[in-house]
């Protein structure tokens, strides 16, 4: 990768430190998992729950045997992982955290092991606005991002431009992200706890993927399971004796949607 940004620095530090804190995995059960979830069911735990919204981005996008899946943020490469088992597809994903593409890498012959021999999956370092050769100069049937886009509200345009160009015809572009309905003043304290220098409504987003050759499908809300997960995290931030700044992070997440000062959504659009 070339010079990092400071705001790029600041994530990939977060993410090195969440890849090596054993207490911060048993927030969502020791799954890999670290996104906002989707409840089938209200006695669900944190972690089915995260697997759940990343099983639903594949049933409402047709992911199949014949899908190759770029994860875009991919974390410890777990959600890809599940993906493949879930669905037969082969899965490429990134992330700007080097530990956590360690522990992707890991987890292949794990996965080749206790789910599906014939897994197909590569995992690299890198940033959305640097991606590395041996990603851009493939093909995909669809490219996900599961509570990363946030980061990259400030330069869309550039980003959307390189999904586009690496989506087939046709091809599903999906991603789990929060929307502002307040004013950006008055989500200063929400921004700046997620790492955000710029902020958009989804009309604006809207127009962020029809600039780019995307077109707009859907939009779900999840403004419930997202208060829901927040609090149940909190709870177990408070049971494992987190500090009283990441228990904070929770509740202005929370807060936040709740008040109906931003929204969590499913968005999905199409090449």
């Amino acid at each position: 990768m070339t010079g990092m940004t400071e705001l790029e620095k600041r994530i990939q530090d977060d993410f090195d430190n969440i890849a090596t804190e054993t207490p911060f995995d048993a927030l969502f059960d020791n799954t890999g998992y670290i996104t906002v979830g989707y409840y089938k069911h209200d006695d669900e735990t944190i972690g089915q729950s995260a697997r759940n919204i990343t099983e639903r981005l594949g049933e409402i996008s047709g992911m199949s045997g014949e899908s190759h899946v770029l994860d875009l943020g991919c974390g410890s490469g777990r959600p890809a992982l599940d993906l493949a088992v879930k669905f037969g597809c082969s899965v490429v994903g990134l992330d700007l955290s080097p530990e956590q593409i360690k522990q992707a890498q890991d987890s292949i012959a794990t996965y080749r092991t206790e789910h599906k021999p014939d897994i197909k999956a590569q995992f690299f370092t890198g940033s959305f606005f640097d991606l590395p050769l041996e990603v851009t100069s493939q093909r995909y049937s669809h490219v996900i991002m599961q509570t990363s886009l946030f980061f990259a509200h400030h330069n869309l345009d550039y980003l959307f431009g390189q999904i586009a160009g690496m989506l087939k015809p046709g091809g599903k572009f999906l991603a789990t992200d929060f929307y502002r309905h307040a004013t950006r003043e008055s989500l200063t304290e929400f921004m700046e706890f997620n790492g955000m220098t710029e902020f958009l409504t989804l009309d604006e987003m809207k127009a962020a993927l029809e600039r780019n050759q995307l077109r707009f499908v859907s939009s779900e809300n999840m403004d419930q399971h997202c208060i829901k997960c927040h609090r149940k995290l909190a709870q177990k931030m408070t049971e494992l004796n987190f500090s009283r700044d990441e228990l904070k992070f929770c509740e202005i997440r929370a807060g936040f949607t709740e008040r109906k000062e931003v929204s969590f959504h499913i968005l999905f659009a199409e090449k």
